[in-house]
């Protein structure tokens, strides 16, 4: 079984309803976490995943509230006493990601996060693609925060992840032929989400990243008006999609 489930649609806020930005893949028994924001972790447990068992982890950037549960997700796997962690753990992201680990690493000291028994792995990703396992993904830069998106192609559909979300004209080609794109939409005005649904058509939007409320009706009779012929939603913490 395959599904995308946003683990978090959340922002820096701190609320009961919404955990920080994160969106689980679950591509044929591999598991992709894409950005790890506060309270991520314990969302992942809800989702029915033991987060040892988690060996991928790429961050669109390096904002807080999308990489700040890096800090429990290395502890847990290095010390947790009834699931410890067996097996490498790969953490993807733009330039810079080696500081950023090395960092943290530097901080609290290489024994807070790692065994012997296995390796923090760190993929500074150069250029538009990048390889997980079996698995291809387009790896773009959306600016003007540092900002990365991640699309790939799965079942004769295609898939697109957000991390910050601005309105420009590279927004509008990342999400333009998706099937499901889920946005981290916290930065945008309505009349830009109806605008990046319009200009995009992609089937299903599903705005997440939310710092207010969003009124999906509302918006879609307005982007209905407007030409596009596909649905937008509001998205919710443990909110799941089978592909």
């Amino acid at each position: 079984m395959s599904n995308i489930t946003l683990l978090g649609t959340g922002t820096c806020q701190i609320e009961h309803e919404r955990r920080a930005s994160s969106v689980l893949l679950e591509l044929d028994g591999v598991l992709i976490l894409f950005d790890c924001g506060h309270g991520v972790v314990q969302r992942l447990l809800e989702a029915g995943i033991s987060h040892d068992t988690l060996n991928h982890v790429v961050l669109s950037h390096f904002h807080a509230d999308h990489v700040s549960d890096l800090i429990p997700l290395l502890q847990a796997g290095a010390w947790s006493r009834r699931d410890a962690r067996s097996t490498d753990l790969h953490i993807y992201g733009p330039r810079g990601l080696h500081h950023l680990v090395g960092g943290l690493m530097n901080l609290f000291g290489l024994s807070s996060f790692t065994q012997p028994s296995y390796a923090v792995h760190t993929h500074e990703i150069t250029s538009e693609h990048v390889e997980i396992e079996t698995l291809g993904f387009d790896f773009i830069s959306l600016p003007p925060a540092g900002n990365h998106g991640l699309r790939f192609d799965w079942g004769g559909k295609r898939y697109a992840l957000t991390g910050d979300s601005h309105f420009h004209a590279q927004e509008i080609a990342f999400l333009t032929g998706v099937d499901l794109a889920i946005i981290d939409s916290g930065h945008l005005e309505d009349e830009q989400i109806v605008q990046l649904a319009t200009r995009s058509q992609a089937r299903v939007i599903v705005c997440s990243h939310l710092y207010r409320a969003i009124d999906a009706p509302r918006l879609q009779t307005w982007a209905a008006s407007e030409g596009y012929t596909g649905t937008i939603l509001v998205g919710y913490d443990l909110m799941s999609f089978e592909l």
